[in-house]
């Protein structure tokens, strides 16, 4: 019976900021436990930024394929107006012609070879005149642009 009333998608959507444990109870998908394990991931971690945090939830990223997503369908990501910046601060690029290896690092995505082929290169070389020129590393071209093109946006010459 309980089954046959829990929340069916709609307009009526559950913002998972501020739902209750019992709120969250009544989504199809989520028993008491999961429901539990949200309210207190949110308590220890602050509010949700979007709904593909929810995998991140202990018991949450486990489900069969495809529930999550259906859970999903009943669940709406309200962020109150302070919590938010006006536009998040896209973080500094690095500049490849003056970087050190440590700098390099902290580049997702960029690891401690990567780095030091990097300041080789220069130090071989000289200056990068592009950033395309990345592609002609080693390590870079081995790639899919797929997994060079997040890094290039992350750096500048």
């Amino acid at each position: 019976m309980a089954k046959q009333t829990k929340a069916k998608a709609g307009p009526g959507k559950v913002d998972l900021n501020s739902a209750t444990a019992d709120q969250l109870h009544e989504i199809r998908g989520i028993g008491k436990s999961r429901a539990l394990e949200i309210v207190r991931y949110r308590d220890k971690h602050g509010p949700f930024m979007s709904l593909d945090a929810l995998a991140r939830v202990p018991h949450m990223g486990d489900m069969p394929w495809g529930e999550l997503d259906q859970v999903k369908q009943h669940l709406v990501v309200r962020v109150a107006g302070e919590d938010v910046a006006p536009t998040a601060p896209e973080a500094p690029k690095v500049d490849v012609n003056s970087a050190n290896v440590e700098e390099l690092r902290s580049v997702e995505g960029i690891g401690a070879e990567r780095a030091q082929e990097i300041v080789d290169w220069r130090e071989k070389y000289g200056r990068f005149r592009d950033i395309g020129e990345l592609d002609t590393l080693p390590h870079f071209k081995d790639e899919p642009e797929g997994q060079r093109a997040p890094i290039k946006a992350r750096l500048r010459v």
